[in-house]
């Protein structure tokens, strides 16, 4: 049974970093290298202006990518810079990141069902065949491209749907497919690589406003954030991470990289295969059409195939990626009611952002409908919400460091608050330039409107969900945002607990003797709880394990019987039951495994601050049914009026504000969570009817 119970535990954790790794670089990486890479020079003045750019965006990007390293690991959680901008400020700075960000994950969304229907057309004329239903902004659409945009989408959908281990099953295939592609095309450009087909090193070739190396180098940097876009995936998703946060925050860091360096290659490899003034002369797919002029022949129209497979893969990867983030960071956003909590839902098996990821179909199911013509606008206007959320994140950390010092941190930064600083000051310097016109950075006019649109939509409805924010307080909407930490990372909730009850609660193992009278009773029957103040925590037999027994639960010969309790109670439950010589007596982080992983117990703690819509609100401790219903036991209660921690009675009442203390199993512990945020749900949306009909 023991057994059992771990792999169940490994099963949970799931998403290894390896997974992270390829929903982040997949992210990052779609089909812009195959498809947008002769832009990038035109726009650049030349391929090494334009790989220079994307090494430069690699020393802004890497201190960035460490401040999500270290806060993805401090704070894992979904909603990534939203969950740190609410820690770090509250409600008005949160919503503000995360809108922002979510304006960039749900545009991405749209943009890869526009392109993966214009890549496929390529290969599948069928798709344009016919009369185009109607043109916007200078783009056919035919139906062939909204029926296979609405296929795609709804698959991605169902896939998503049933978690994020799934989704990264699927992602690591993409993203193999994706990086072997690049890799082929980065030989056999190098085969035929000439540093003639360089030269010259820069020119203006009437695109964008820059007159020098350098300034083609900036140019680029308007662009790269969308390109690049993709590592904060990863924080999105670590709540599936388990216990292993350390090694998937660095993932973050490794995803930065390798991107760069793979786009630099690419452009440094390609630009030199061909004369780069011809190639950016060359339609979509740039790249593969480049390999059929280079090898003329059956292996050019091999490698052309080859090249666009790897871009439908990088398209699919961007797409699949974003679409769990999305939903993630929407229902961050709803635990604290920034935006309508009922967002929040989760699967009741899958535990995913099932309402959530219904608004990212929705947005990827007008994709098909926009076409291509738009492409420029939201691009740019989606590197404007990446960067103000890597602006707000950067400074979340520098306040966190001296809000909350003693808060554990598996992962460090190097260059602490200095290099923390230093990614604030160059996402704020890089946000302003976004907006400023005539220089290479600008974003254009249509895509600040389009932000500042964005923005406006965001603070309307922010403002018009005042009356659900008032109905819990700040301290309740982060339990909800942050009560996954005592799942993933039990540590992080265990040190209070163990500490606070260190001097006072011991454990007492014994094994139930043969010839005892109370062998074959219930534990209702026994009343050990109302009678001696001890609690049951666990039952070892030989076929089984029973973790927080309810009363049903029978007492055998034979059985080790695990009792929470004070030293005193122990010693007195001794003393009136017979609990044989065998008996032993430890320290609760000793049986918790508290500080060692090798030996640390299938049992978690948690703090949980009691809501006026739980169901045992306002009832006895004996009447809340929570040992029975939820398999989880309550040894230590706090009042908002006190400081102390009280030892709970049956009698003890459970008022709304009140922190429980409480242990069970991590699956007892999340059904016990969900359960809650359920009726907090449902009695919200009941609330919300009540009011409409006062209001009518």
């Amino acid at each position: 049974m023991e057994q059992k119970i771990e792999q169940k535990t490994e099963q949970k954790k799931g998403v290894s970093a390896l997974d992270f790794f390829c929903i982040g670089f997949g992210a990052i990486v779609g089909v812009g290298w195959a498809v947008s890479i002769n832009s990038w020079m035109n726009s650049s003045g030349g391929p090494l202006p334009a790989a220079a750019g994307y090494m430069v965006a690699m020393i802004l990007m890497v201190p960035i990518a460490l401040c999500y390293c270290e806060l993805c690991t401090m704070l894992p959680v979904s909603g990534g810079g939203m969950a740190y901008a609410f820690r770090a400020f509250g409600d008005r700075i949160a919503f503000l990141s995360g809108w922002a960000a979510f304006g960039a994950f749900i545009t991405i969304i749209p943009w890869e069902a526009i392109y993966v229907v214009d890549i496929l057309s390529i290969v599948f004329p069928v798709l344009k065949a016919g009369t185009p239903l109607y043109t916007l902004a200078g783009a056919d659409i035919y139906v062939g491209h909204i029926i296979l945009g609405t296929v795609i989408s709804i698959l991605l959908y169902c896939i998503n749907r049933k978690g994020v281990a799934s989704s990264a099953s699927l992602q690591k295939i993409l993203c193999m497919a994706l990086v072997g592609a690049g890799i082929l095309a980065m030989i056999c450009a190098v085969i035929k690589f000439d540093i003639g087909n360089l030269m010259p090193f820069y020119e203006n070739t009437g695109i964008g406003t820059h007159s020098s190396f350098i300034g083609g180098m900036a140019s680029i940097l308007a662009s790269v954030p969308f390109f690049l876009a993709g590592f904060e995936t990863i924080p999105q998703g670590i709540e599936s991470a388990g216990g292993d946060t350390k090694g998937v925050g660095k993932t973050v860091v490794v995803t930065v990289v390798l991107s760069c360096l793979f786009y630099a290659l690419l452009l440094f490899t390609l630009g030199g295969a061909l004369p780069w003034k011809s190639f950016i002369k060359f339609s979509n797919p740039s790249a593969a059409l480049m390999f059929r002029e280079l090898y003329p022949g059956g292996l050019g129209n091999v490698l052309y195939v080859l090249i666009l497979l790897g871009a439908v893969c990088g398209l699919l990867t961007t797409w699949n990626g974003f679409m769990m983030a999305s939903s993630q960071i929407l229902m961050a956003m709803a635990r604290v009611s920034i935006v309508p909590f009922s967002l929040s839902k989760q699967h009741p098996v899958y535990k995913t952002p099932v309402n959530a990821l219904k608004v990212s179909l929705v947005a990827s199911l007008i994709g098909p409908f926009l076409g291509s013509g738009l492409i420029g606008a939201l691009t740019s206007f989606s590197a404007a919400g990446y960067v103000a959320s890597w602006m707000i994140t950067a400074f979340s950390l520098i306040i966190l460091r001296k809000k909350e010092p003693a808060l554990k941190r598996p992962y460090k930064i190097p260059g602490g608050l200095s290099m923390a600083w230093f990614a604030a000051v160059c996402m704020t310097g890089l946000f302003i330039l976004l907006f400023v016109p005539g220089q290479p950075v600008f974003m254009g006019g249509a895509a600040a409107l389009i932000f500042a649109a964005w923005m406006i939509a965001g603070v309307t409805l922010y403002l018009m969900d005042y009356r659900a924010r008032k109905r819990y307080s700040t301290l309740t909407r982060a339990t909800f945002l942050f009560a996954s930490m005592s799942e993933s990372n039990a540590t992080i909730s265990m040190p209070g607990f163990v500490d606070s009850f260190e001097d006072d609660y011991k454990v007492m193992s014994f094994i139930v003797p043969k010839d005892a009278d109370y062998a074959g009773k219930t534990l209702l029957e026994l009343y050990w709880g109302r009678r001696q103040n001890v609690f049951i925590i666990k039952i070892e037999r030989k076929t089984e394990i029973i973790l927080v027994p309810g009363g049903s639960t029978h007492v055998f010969a034979g059985d080790r019987v695990f009792a929470v309790g004070v030293a005193k109670a122990l010693d007195r439950f001794r003393d009136y039951q017979d609990v044989g010589a065998k008996y032993s007596i430890g320290s609760l982080k000793d049986f918790l495994g508290y500080g060692d992983t090798e030996k640390q117990s299938p049992l978690s703690c948690i703090e949980y601050q009691v809501l006026p819509t739980d169901s045992f609100c306002d009832k006895l401790i004996r009447e809340s049914r929570i040992q029975d219903r939820y398999h989880c036991l309550i040894v230590g209660l706090k009042t908002p009026y006190s400081k102390i921690l009280e030892l709970p009675t049956a009698s003890t009442i459970i008022e709304a504000g009140d922190t429980l203390w409480m242990m069970g199993s991590e699956d007892a512990i999340h059904d016990f969570e969900e359960l809650c945020r359920q009726e907090a749900l449902e009695k919200g949306e009941a609330a919300d009817k009540e009011t409409v009909q006062e209001d009518l």
